[in-house]
């Protein structure tokens, strides 16, 4: 304890009191001078930090329009395509239409990147948007091949009530895809279990 007498605390000292204690800053010691103002507040002008005029950033060419557009275009498309590919069996098929045109878009974009010069951007849009469209058309069309065993499997789904009924629904789906499988191919269904 300090202070004057016995029993009297000093006083608190602040955190930022530096009375004796010099700290030269070079920052003080010199004048600030501002960088050039524009006269207007539009942006043009003297501005620039080169001295020269600022410049408008420039406008996208007409492929690079195509790929921005076509690429937005391909990224709708194949949302819902897998969306829809998620749905009970009319529309379903739904799924394999804008997966058809997704494909579309991903080509044009494909084609419009590599003219506006943008290669990677166009390899990883397009290629990329191509096969999951093409993934989700193939299911598209395995569904329309299987219409019949797909169908009972959706009416069974919806009258089972217990998780054992709902076990039995999909056991027997997978057993008519496999039997379907095998009298097409004369080969079991790969990942089914062999009798």
């Amino acid at each position: 304890m300090g202070g004057d007498g016995p029993g009297c605390a000093a006083p608190p000292r602040a955190v930022c009191d530096t009375v004796g204690v010099s700290n030269p800053s070079p920052v003080e010691d010199q004048t600030r001078i501002d960088p050039p103002r524009d006269s207007d507040a539009s942006g043009k002008g003297s501005g620039a930090p080169d001295g020269g005029p600022d410049k408008e950033p420039e406008k996208p060419s007409g492929p690079q329009r195509t790929v921005v557009k076509y690429g937005l275009a391909l990224t709708v498309l194949l949302a819902g395509a897998i969306l829809c590919s998620m749905l009970s069996l009319p529309l379903v098929i739904v799924s394999g239409v804008l997966a058809l045109g997704a494909m579309a878009c991903a080509v044009i974009c494909l084609v419009a990147g590599i003219r506006a010069g943008q290669v990677a951007q166009a390899i990883v849009t397009g290629v990329i948007g191509f096969i999951v469209a093409g993934y989700v058309l193939v299911s598209a069309i395995s569904t329309v091949l299987i219409w019949d065993i797909r169908a009972d499997f959706e009416a069974c789904m919806a009258d089972s009530i217990t998780e054992q009924a709902t076990a039995v629904c999909q056991n027997d789906y997978n057993t008519q895809v496999g039997d379907w499988f095998e009298r097409l191919t004369g080969q079991p269904m790969p990942g089914s279990q062999a009798d």
